[in-house]
């Protein structure tokens, strides 16, 4: 845990400088000196419930997980210009033995980007986000289509 706010500055500058050049970083953290590679997944979310607001920066690395294919959705989703992209869940394990699912939105129309939302879910195990990713209704997913980026 850092101890001032000038210390998560100087700790977030030197990260921000590194994905801008593409580069590595070494950080200090509560005294702990480590590495980390340009190569590094980087992800910044935002969540708000209840009155609180949270923002998380989280950095991850060198993990045996890679993220899994949970569900093929048959429904489509289509952008403004009718376009229809497949519907994607995406989950991973996490350090702390929960999953984290997404969605991702593969076009079916050639040259247009695949589209990820941020995290949508976290589930205690794998069969429990294998559960929520099939009861997704359309309106869930149209909502999460313009969430995605």
């Amino acid at each position: 845990m850092l101890e001032s706010p000038q210390e998560v500055a100087i700790v977030l500058r030197r990260l921000a400088e590194s994905l801008e050049l593409g580069t590595p970083a070494t950080l200090t953290l509560a005294g702990e000196s480590f590495f980390i590679p340009a190569a590094a997944d980087v992800r910044v979310e935002y969540e708000r419930g209840g009155g609180a607001r949270e923002l998380t920066v989280r950095v991850s690395w060198g993990g045996a997980s890679s993220p899994l294919l949970i569900h093929r959705h048959s429904e489509r989703v289509l952008d403004a210009g009718g376009r229809s992209y497949d519907v994607l869940v995406y989950g991973e394990l996490r350090a702390d033995g929960t999953w984290e699912g997404w969605l991702e939105f593969a076009p079916l129309t050639a040259g247009l980007p695949t589209r990820r939302t941020g995290r949508e879910t976290t589930q205690p195990d794998r069969a429990a986000l294998e559960y929520w990713a099939t009861g997704l209704e359309p309106l869930y997913l149209a909502g999460a289509f313009e969430r995605a980026s």
